[in-house]
């Protein structure tokens, strides 16, 4: 086997420049060498393009086209990807430096397609020493495939730049990221990738950082939910002749409406409650108990 495979790192950008460097630096500065930084340019109007050849010249790969949606910019990447792993880093996240050689060491010991997955930490925007606690989404060796389907958003949650995948499992396999979902593409392509019951590997040490902004996608909580429920449906078509599956996710689309429900008059009082309690250690800790216990009374409930 090669000793240090090529890995691929895919960057999707709209009018992102600011931090899009951030990630485009923080990729440059990994350790592990043998890589190429595939920016995509999804229809930016600020100028990313001349700004991004101006500064990084050919130290990456800068694609542009029509704007489309992060699930398009990421498959544009993979059709550009030569690498025999994949890194998807969205434009406001970031990579320990140390991140990729740590993944791909233990990935090459493995014969099969696999993936390796690490913990992370949600930090600010503008300063990633301002944290919102360590997240260990740790998922089950026996069926992880049961995890992603029945704990995400509950009990487990996993940014893409925790990932580092093989290149087979889209080159090969077919595997892409829904385009017609406004949210929730990574999900949905997450539970594809987990079907082939391929073999996991957790890092147990934070290696990626997801920067919490008040205008992303994730802030729309009615998009996320119909998003959501939009997903699982693609997903029940996928495994329709699998009456196990079919059932679970039917049971997830239940429980939706506690999981987003912050809709009334008041939900805007709620979300700031929310925000305060996420910037102390002790309300970290205080939500993230609260969602382990509401994924498992609500999985307990009669259907």
């Amino acid at each position: 086997m090669q000793e240090s495979p090529l890995i691929s790192i895919i960057i999707p950008t709209y009018n992102n420049f600011p931090v899009v460097c951030d990630a485009i630096d923080c990729s440059l500065n990994q350790t592990y060498e043998n890589r190429e930084i595939i920016v995509i340019d999804d229809g930016s109007t600020d100028h990313t393009g001349q700004l991004l050849e101006r500064k990084y010249k050919d130290r990456i790969i800068y694609v542009h086209q029509d704007n489309k949606g992060p699930g398009s910019a990421r498959n544009t990447g993979i059709r550009y990807a030569s690498g025999k792993y994949l890194q998807f880093l969205d434009a406001d996240d970031l990579l320990d430096p140390d991140k990729i050689r740590i993944q791909i060491r233990q990935l090459q010991d493995i014969p099969e397609t696999a993936l390796s997955y690490c913990d992370y930490v949600r930090c600010d925007i503008n300063d990633i020493t301002v944290t919102y606690g360590r997240k260990s989404p740790v998922l089950q060796n026996e069926n992880p495939f049961l995890d992603i389907m029945m704990k995400w958003e509950t009990e487990v949650s996993i940014p893409p730049n925790c990932f580092i995948f093989d290149a087979a499992f889209f080159k090969e396999y077919g595997i892409s990221f829904d385009e017609s979902l406004p949210a929730n593409e990574d999900w949905e392509c997450w539970m594809n990738v987990f079907a082939l019951n391929p073999k996991v590997v957790f890092v147990d040490r934070v290696l990626a950082y997801y920067r919490v902004r008040s205008n992303s996608r994730c802030s729309n909580k009615l998009n996320m939910r119909n998003s959501y429920i939009m997903a699982i449906d693609k997903q029940i078509q996928k495994h329709r002749l699998n009456k196990e599956a079919v059932h679970n996710l039917n049971i997830r689309k239940k429980q939706l409406k506690y999981l987003y429900r912050d809709f009334s008059p008041f939900g805007h009082l709620r979300l700031l409650f929310r925000g305060l309690l996420l910037q102390s250690k002790w309300g970290t800790k205080l939500l993230d108990t609260r969602r382990k216990l509401l994924g498992r009374s609500v999985q307990n409930r009669k259907v």
